[in-house]
């Protein structure tokens, strides 16, 4: 029996570790500025528009860097999301959705989170902690063989046109 908990999403974190042993690449593209000067590590593929983007990683949860996509069952791993700019401010909130969606490395889907900030639609998020996105898996069983995942990911303004996107693999190891 496979069990996935999707368990939480946060908006602000301190983060620990030793940033230097971590593999990274900062983006340079002259067709997508959003991501220009961007530090994306953990082989996560993102694409965004309409917001600038500073840094992706991976995390674990005692907020060290991931220097290997690998976590444990019952551990959670974090997928943060550094925005400079873009996310429109009513009245000091912003109003942010967010999916995710994973499946085994064999394409068989487990979650499927459509709006995981459902919370937050009416209310908003304060802006200036709407900059820094954390959202969270924890895998708490698995079949045996299944060890490999993947994570696609959005992150969009719902009162503007910015949106983050993308997915990232992970494993887990016994």
């Amino acid at each position: 029996m496979l069990t996935v908990l999707l368990s939480s999403c946060e908006f602000n974190c301190s983060a620990g570790g030793d940033k230097s042993v971590v593999t990274t690449k900062s983006v340079s593209s002259d067709n997508n500025s959003a991501l220009t000067g961007a530090v994306i590590k953990n082989d996560i593929d993102v694409e965004a528009s309409g917001v600038k983007i500073s840094e992706v990683y991976l995390m674990d949860a005692d907020n060290n860097y991931l220097t290997e996509n690998i976590t444990r069952l019952n551990e959670k791993i974090y997928l943060v999301i550094k925005a400079d700019t873009g996310w429109v401010k009513e009245n000091d909130l912003s109003f942010i959705g967010a999916s995710e969606r994973i499946s085994t490395a064999s394409g068989h889907v487990i979650v499927d989170a459509a709006n995981i900030f459902k919370d937050y639609e009416t209310t908003g998020l304060p802006a200036d902690k709407a900059h820094l996105i954390n959202l969270s898996a924890l895998i708490t069983e698995a079949d045996p063989g299944v060890e490999n995942f993947v994570v696609q990911f959005k992150v969009w303004d719902k009162k503007g046109k910015g949106e983050v996107k993308g997915k990232y693999k992970f494993g887990i190891k016994k």
